[in-house]
């Protein structure tokens, strides 16, 4: 018998694939559930949120939580370095840089924590938002 959460759902499925489609920016409960909604299919709010917590404990998907509180999903692709999201348009940037390794070394050596670089989501505001300049995904949204 496979453990809870470890299987392909036919629901699971639809989450992963609303997650595929939003590559590139990390997206709340409510949108994954639009997302697979708007496609014709059944499924409940509660059991996006099950499965998008299921698949973050599982290591297939990466979560952000806002200042406010408000969680978003990622589907995990191997990132090398951590990611950084903008706090405004919600889109996610792949953070491949020699400091995430110093920065994760300097924590180790003095502060006896490790640092999972691929699992690490630094928050801000991305230069198009900082510019006043929409990117594709923020002037869908502000439609």
């Amino acid at each position: 018998m496979a453990v809870r959460g470890k299987y392909q759902t036919r629901q699971r499925k639809l989450v992963s694939t609303c997650l595929q489609a939003g590559v590139g920016r990390y997206l709340t409960v409510d949108e994954v559930w639009h997302a697979a909604t708007s496609t014709g299919k059944s499924i409940g709010r509660t059991t996006v949120y099950r499965n998008l917590e299921s698949m973050v404990e599982d290591g297939s998907a990466l979560k952000a939580v806002s200042p406010g509180g408000e969680a978003s999903y990622h589907l995990y692709q191997n990132e090398a370095s951590g990611q950084l999201v903008c706090l405004e348009c919600r889109n996610a940037y792949p953070l491949t840089c020699h400091m995430v390794a110093e920065l994760s070394h300097h924590v180790l050596d003095h502060h006896g924590f490790k640092i999972l670089p691929a699992r690490t989501v630094l928050y801000g505001i991305c230069d198009a938002c900082r510019q006043g300049s929409p990117t594709p995904e923020t002037a869908r949204n502000d439609a």
